[in-house]
């Protein structure tokens, strides 16, 4: 990967990590435009937009992230990311297939966990729910 689409991500970050959307957004996109494989870079993209309102949008990135991935880490990453934001804009059933795609990948439990969690909430599936939250903090551990 080139050092200018480590830079851009870089700038990105910082400026998601400030609250300004508009920069992160057009920092990150620079980034996966020199290195459409930059899995670190992809999930930030998606976050900004997401935060910015657009689940539909941010999904889509993620979407075509994940056959670009340069390892089953990022992928599911991206998957984990993925079943974020499809929480956020409402899609709970996308958001479980996506968590429990991330699940597949060793070193996810925890974040899947929580993620379901937090989708079961949502449908009402309390008893689920609780499940998943005693198995998020088993392996936070």
């Amino acid at each position: 990967m080139s050092s200018v689409a480590r830079r851009y991500y870089e700038r990105g970050r910082t400026a998601l990590d400030n609250g300004d959307l508009e920069a992160a957004q057009e920092s990150l996109r620079a980034a996966l435009e020199l290195a459409p494989q930059f899995g670190n870079a992809r999930v930030a993209y998606a976050v900004a937009i997401a935060k910015a309102g657009d689940c539909p949008r941010a999904a889509q990135v993620l979407r075509q992230g994940v056959g670009r991935a340069s390892s089953k880490i990022s992928s599911a990453a991206m998957y984990a990311t993925l079943g974020d934001v499809l929480t956020m804009g409402g899609d709970f059933f996308g958001a479980e297939e996506a968590f429990k795609t991330a699940a597949q990948t060793p070193g996810y439990e925890a974040r899947v966990a929580s993620g379901l969690a937090r989708v079961y909430a949502r449908l009402g599936r309390y008893a689920d729910m609780a499940a998943q939250l005693k198995l998020a903090a088993a392996t936070a551990r």
